[in-house]
């Protein structure tokens, strides 16, 4: 298989990032057939809730911690020049 145009890797590339970026990622940085999106981690909200209503407020401390020292998801999107996307966590 010939490889593609550049200008036609990029659009390829524009349409991933677009779709990744609906999905709540944020772009961190775009290079030649790459872009790197990052997002913070989500949290389970309801168990959360439920476990600190039934310990009487004692598990908000763990729900703390975890808000503040979430983790950040990286993603990585690649278009190489026969024009394939692969996507890397």
């Amino acid at each position: 298989m010939s490889p593609i145009p550049a200008d036609v890797r990029a659009r390829i590339l524009d349409e991933e990032v677009a779709c990744a970026a609906r999905d709540g990622w944020q772009v961190a940085s775009v290079g030649a057939g790459q872009a790197v999106l990052q997002r913070q981690k989500r949290i389970g909200w309801f168990w959360n809730l439920i476990l600190t209503l039934v310990t009487a407020g004692l598990w908000l401390i763990v729900v703390i911690i975890r808000v503040v020292n979430r983790r950040i998801q990286t993603l990585v999107i690649t278009v190489d020049p026969d024009g394939r996307v692969s996507r890397r966590r």
